[in-house]
């Protein structure tokens, strides 16, 4: 019966270490992501402020068109022939 006793506190000793290691890992990975939000943050707003500029819609609008000027070209020719 002893060795059953001692075979469970073995077994919840090692549960306790990997649960410790777990947790200790998930507050290292949580530091290291909140940094890395942290650090990209201007780059971010950088894209984001870029993306929505005057210049970029209009890259947008003239790629739309593009296709759409594509796409009825060859709809009147009989289809795309690649």
């Amino acid at each position: 019966m002893s060795n059953s006793r001692e075979a469970e506190k073995k077994i919840n000793e090692n549960i306790d270490k990997a649960s410790n290691s777990a947790q200790e890992e998930v507050t290292r990975l949580r530091a290291e992501l909140d940094d890395l939000r942290r650090r990209a943050g201007p780059k971010v707003k950088e894209a984001e402020s870029f993306l929505c500029s005057p210049a970029a819609i209009g890259f947008y609008q003239g790629f739309v068109v593009g296709i759409a000027v594509v796409l009825g070209y060859a709809k009147v020719n009989g289809g795309l022939r690649l």
